[in-house]
């Protein structure tokens, strides 16, 4: 492992994931938010600033391709996350910018130009998280022209080949292949450029792409999996990993799965770094900030749950007469032979506690909340936590999905990372300009000249 690399890997590293004004569906109505958060670009660099000033990683930018009158408020009217990475480019110094794309419906040539000029744009900064896409209003097809959601396998393959053809336009040409040589009228050297003649299953491509590479070469490539095929897909191309788990022993197991994988891949597995999901609450005491989610959760409307379910589960099952204080077990979800595949994820996270968590807690976790009580109360209590879980080797880093912004990401910033800092486990300043720097990783693609 280079010196770079192993410094890099002592410490603790953070993701900021930015939806307006927070990831809980309710905080829009909060007393101190702002509700067009999400259009308004001076809160957005607002955001990115503070992230940038505790010397984080990278901040994250979701995506959604549909929407519906169930879908989370914080999702309903907001920016392009490409365009808005660009546009962070400009007036941000060293964070990361990170954005969601998704390999379903899109081009890997219109995507790969997209994301490498904004990566030029901001010096190198930009990642692109890689989804196929989650179908939560059953109507995504509707929005490309299709008569119905890709199944999952499909989606993955797809997925899998979008990468190739996306990674492969980015090495169209190597770092020196420009020379802008006016006296012997040499703008390039033909020698340097690579034509890609692409052809597999789901595309087509002859490149080459006619932007060259970056200060970083090219976008940083983040994912998030938990099914075997994202898992694969994580391991094969990946150097951030999203993930999210309820205790250090199951998180442990799947960092360790994932870089095993990452191995047999041929990969050096310290060069993928994975992120547990995590909604921290920082506060002067921890009833305080209990306190604070319960003032959160009152202004959930329960026909708001009821409608977002009934819609999720479209005739699977009827939420009539329930209420969304009832308990999953009680509204039958656990009976439903098939579940969506996209459901994998929450299942797995309320598996054995189906007759505790309630529906509101369900929808909570199925549009972004990540609560654990590791990462809820005081700024020693939650610094600890994040170093146990590190040090126990269940997490290199953590992206933060703030229930409540800009005030939990203002706390979290004032609060724990100093105490991290003092430990040694949080950066006091940025040791590079681009997104891979930060994370100890050589910018240029092995094999590559």
């Amino acid at each position: 492992m280079n010196q770079t690399l192993a410094r890099e890997r002592q410490q603790i590293h953070f993701f900021a994931y930015l939806v307006g004004t927070g990831i809980h569906l309710a905080s829009w109505r909060h007393e101190t938010a702002f509700p067009q958060a999400s259009i308004d670009f001076a809160h957005q660099v607002k955001l990115a600033r503070t992230a940038e000033d505790a010397k984080f990683d990278a901040i994250f930018l979701g995506d959604s391709l549909a929407i519906d009158e169930t879908s989370n408020p914080g999702i309903l009217n907001r920016f392009d996350p490409i365009g808005l990475v660009t546009a962070l480019g400009a007036v941000t110094s060293n964070i990361g910018l990170i954005a969601t794309s998704s390999t379903s419906y899109d081009e890997p040539f219109n995507f790969a130009r997209a994301a490498l000029t904004a990566d030029h744009i901001s010096g190198g900064r930009v990642g692109w998280n890689i989804v196929t896409t989650r179908d939560l209003t059953n109507s995504t097809a509707g929005n490309f022209s299709a008569d119905e959601h890709f199944d999952h396998s499909l989606r993955y393959r797809r997925a899998e080949e979008f990468v190739e053809v996306t990674q492969g336009l980015w090495n169209s040409w190597d770092t020196d292949a420009f020379l802008y040589d006016k006296d012997n009228g040499r703008f390039f050297d033909r020698h340097k450029l690579r034509r890609l003649e692409y052809k597999g299953e789901f595309f087509k491509v002859a490149g080459p792409l006619n932007i060259g590479p970056s200060p970083q070469h090219s976008p940083l490539l983040a994912q998030a999996g938990t099914s075997v095929p994202g898992q694969q897909l994580g391991a094969r191309f990946a150097n951030a990993l999203f993930a999210s788990h309820p205790d250090i022993p199951q998180a442990r197991q799947y960092r360790d799965s994932i870089r095993a994988q990452a191995k047999a891949f041929g990969r050096n597995p310290d060069e993928l770094y994975v992120y547990q999901a995590i909604s921290p609450v920082v506060a002067d005491t921890r009833d305080e900030a209990l306190e604070r989610i319960r003032e959160l959760d009152n202004l959930i409307t329960d026909q708001q749950v009821l409608d977002f379910l009934q819609e999720y589960f479209a005739g699977q099952l009827d939420f009539t007469g329930l209420a969304a204080d009832a308990t999953v077990a009680q509204s039958g979800i656990p009976t439903i032979a098939q579940p969506r595949t996209d459901f994998r994820s929450a299942g797995e996270q309320i598996s054995g506690r189906e007759d505790e968590v309630t529906l509101k807690d369900l929808y909570s976790i199925l549009t972004g909340d990540k609560r654990n009580h590791d990462f809820i109360g005081t700024p020693q209590h939650v610094a600890d936590s994040l170093e146990r879980w590190h040090a126990e080797g269940a997490a290199d880093g953590f992206n933060l999905m703030f229930s409540l912004l800009p005030q939990d990401l203002e706390r979290f910033a004032k609060g724990v990372i100093p105490l991290l800092q003092e430990r040694g486990l949080a950066r006091t300043e940025y040791a590079g300009t681009t997104l891979k720097s930060h994370l100890g990783l050589d910018p240029q693609p092995k094999g590559q000249p």
